[in-house]
């Protein structure tokens, strides 16, 4: 779909076509559930989940979610006029099933992105993904093209608790922190590679516990995740 397109009956039957030949390819992954998620405003990604039996009637019809997530900040408090003058009622959240992955680090679940419609199956005007698309869209018709990348940065402890015990030792970027954590990297390496993700590169960092990995750019909303969901999108 396209700007402007409206989510209608022949859409929605091509999308449940579809999510019905990917739910095969992804029992076969044992997976028994979907989660699909949305950005919202405060930049938390929101997640409904469904049984793998229910992704064609997700995809063709989606699930409801609130229009109050236009306004929820980040700590959950909704940022709304107390009047009660705030926007009401439901959205769709559909999943965009040619994106769909088995989460190698969560046995039995898939995920997928979500975009917002309302109940009409008109396109939200706060979906960020939509917004995000249209604008490749603007882009690619004058002939250019947008690539994304992220460094993703994290700490690791040995406490279980809140408490903080950083889990590697030694001097910033050194190697010796590779060594103390050179099992876990392997775990992480290897469920990034089979979720398709492309690392460029990983390495500690300078704070105490911190590792970073930097993935290799590629389009915001286009990225391919997987081989037989290609075939079904007949990309």
């Amino acid at each position: 779909m396209r700007e402007g397109d409206d989510v209608d009956v022949a859409e929605r039957e091509a999308r449940a076509a579809a999510a019905k030949e990917v739910a095969e390819w992804l029992r076969e992954q044992d997976v028994v559930a979907v989660a699909t998620t949305f950005v919202d405003n405060s930049g938390i990604a929101r997640v409904k989940c469904v049984p793998l039996d229910r992704l064609a009637h997700l995809a063709a019809w989606g699930v409801g979610i609130s229009t109050s997530f236009d306004r929820f900040r980040f700590d959950d408090w909704i940022a709304a006029d107390p009047d009660g003058r705030a926007p009401v009622g439901d959205l769709r959240i559909m999943p965009d099933v040619r994106r769909v992955v088995p989460l190698a680090a969560q046995p039995g679940w898939a995920w997928a992105p979500a975009d917002r419609y309302d109940q009409e199956g008109h396109e939200h005007d706060q979906c960020s993904r939509l917004l995000l698309q249209r604008l490749v869209d603007e882009l690619a018709a004058d002939a250019i093209s947008i690539k994304a990348a992220l460094e993703i940065e994290w700490v690791i402890s040995h406490e279980p608790t809140d408490g903080f015990d950083a889990a590697i030792r030694g001097p910033g970027y050194g190697m010796n922190r590779v060594i103390d954590v050179s099992d876990y990297a392997v775990d992480v390496l290897q469920a990034l590679s089979d979720q398709g993700v492309v690392v460029e590169q990983f390495h500690p960092e300078y704070a105490p516990g911190q590792l970073e990995i930097s993935v290799a750019a590629e389009s915001p909303v286009e990225r391919r995740l997987g081989p037989a969901v290609d075939e079904v999108s007949g990309e």
